[in-house]
C-alpha cells in the first residue's frame, strides 16, 4: 500500500468514527443511593445542567435492578443509543457498585450476597421511618433482603452501548469541596486537627480501600490549604461502618471517639462528614460524638456546583474513549 493510500485509509477510518459518534444519541444515567425527596432533589439539581445536552434518567437505590432497568428503559425509549452511567457514590469499593456492575453486564457473576431492594425514590428511607442508624441497617443485613433475595438477579436488558464511569473516590472535586467545608469552620489551621468521617463498608478489604481514598483526599486537601495559607495540624480519615455487625460497629464508634478526644487535648478539632447529601447518615456521626468538644456543621458534598463539574467531566471522559 502506498503512503497516499495509507493516509487516505486512516482518514476514512477517522471520519467514519466521527460520523458514528455524531449519530449516537447519548443519554446519562445518574445512579445514587437515594433518600427523602429533599435528598434526591439535591442530586437532581446537580445534574440539571446536563439535561440541556443529554437525556438524563435517575436510578435510585443500592444496585436495585428495578430502578436501574427503569432508567435504562426511559433512556432507550427516548432514542438514546449510548448510555453513560455515572455512580454518585462516595466509593467504588462496595457491594452496591459490584452488584450494579453485574446488573449492567460488566461482571459475569455476583461477587457478594444480593443487596436489599428498597424504595429510594423519595420514601422514608434515609435514616427515616421507625428504625434509624445501625438498628435499621443491621436488620436489613441479617434479616429479609426482599425482592433481591427472593428473585434471582440477572443482568438487565440493555440495547444501547453502555459505559460506567468511576465513583467519587478521591476525585479532586471532592477534595475541593471538603476543603471549603473545613474552611467554613476553621479559625487557626496550625492549631486544628481535621477528621474526615465517611460511612464505610462492612468488608474489611473494602474498608481499607475507602480509607486509602480518604487519605488521598486528605493529601489533596492539605495541598489546597497550603496554597491558600497555613496548613492544618493534621488530617485523619475514619469510617463509621454503621451497617456492620455490632462488634465492628462498636469498634468503629470507639475509634472515632478516641481520635476526636485525643486530638482535642492538643488543639481544636474539626469533624467533616464525607457524605453525598445531608439529611441522612451524617446525623448519626454527631450522635456518637456526644459529650466531646469539636466543631461541626454537618454539611455534606451537596449542594455544591462543583458536583455538576464532576458529572460533566465524567461524561466527557467516557465519550473521549
Amino acid at each position: 500500500m502506498t503512503i497516499f493510500r495509507r493516509i487516505l485509509f486512516i482518514l476514512i477510518i477517522f471520519v467514519s468514527g466521527n460520523l458514528v459518534a455524531q449519530t449516537q444519541k447519548v443519554g446519562v444515567m445518574i445512579m445514587a443511593h437515594g433518600g427523602s425527596p429533599q435528598w434526591n432533589n439535591l442530586v437532581v439539581q446537580a445534574a440539571q445542567p446536563l439535561s440541556q445536552k443529554y437525556k438524563v434518567a435517575y436510578a435510585w437505590g443500592m444496585g436495585d435492578p428495578k430502578t436501574l432497568q427503569k432508567a435504562v428503559d426511559e433512556l432507550e425509549a427516548g432514542g438514546v443509543t449510548r448510555i453513560i452511567a455515572v455512580p454518585l457514590f462516595i466509593s467504588s469499593y462496595s457491594p452496591v457498585i459490584r452488584q450494579t456492575e453485574f446488573l449492567l453486564g460488566l461482571r459475569d457473576k455476583l461477587a457478594d450476597a444480593p443487596m436489599p431492594s428498597m424504595d429510594h425514590s423519595g420514601g422514608a428511607h434515609q435514616m427515616g421511618g421507625g428504625m434509624s442508624g445501625h438498628n435499621m441497617h443491621a436488620s436489613m443485613n441479617h434479616g429479609s433482603h426482599g425482592a433481591a433475595e427472593s428473585e434471582e438477579l440477572k443482568p438487565l436488558k440493555i440495547k444501547a452501548q453502555l459505559t460506567v464511569t468511576p465513583a467519587l473516590d478521591d476525585n479532586a472535586v471532592v477534595a475541593s469541596i471538603l476543603r471549603d467545608r473545613i474552611a467554613e469552620l476553621s479559625t487557626n489551621p496550625p492549631n486544628e486537627t481535621v477528621i474526615l468521617v465517611a460511612h464505610g463498608p462492612n468488608n474489611e478489604e473494602d474498608n481499607n480501600k475507602w480509607i486509602n481514598n480518604m487519605e488521598s483526599l486528605s493529601e489533596k486537601v492539605e495541598k489546597l490549604q497550603e496554597a491558600k495559607g497555613k496548613k492544618y495540624k493534621q488530617i485523619f480519615a475514619v469510617t463509621v461502618r454503621d451497617d456492620a455487625d455490632k462488634a465492628i460497629f462498636d469498634q468503629a464508634k470507639e475509634q472515632l471517639r478516641a481520635v476526636v478526644r485525643q486530638a482535642g487535648k492538643f488543639g481544636n478539632v474539626i469533624v467533616v462528614p464525607l457524605f453525598l447529601s445531608s439529611g441522612g447518615r451524617e446525623q448519626a456521626v454527631a450522635e456518637r460524638l456526644e459529650g466531646l468538644t469539636y466543631k461541626w456543621s454537618g454539611k455534606a458534598l451537596l449542594p455544591d456546583s462543583s458536583l455538576t463539574d464532576f458529572l460533566s467531566s465524567s461524561i466527557s471522559g467516557a465519550l473521549s474513549k
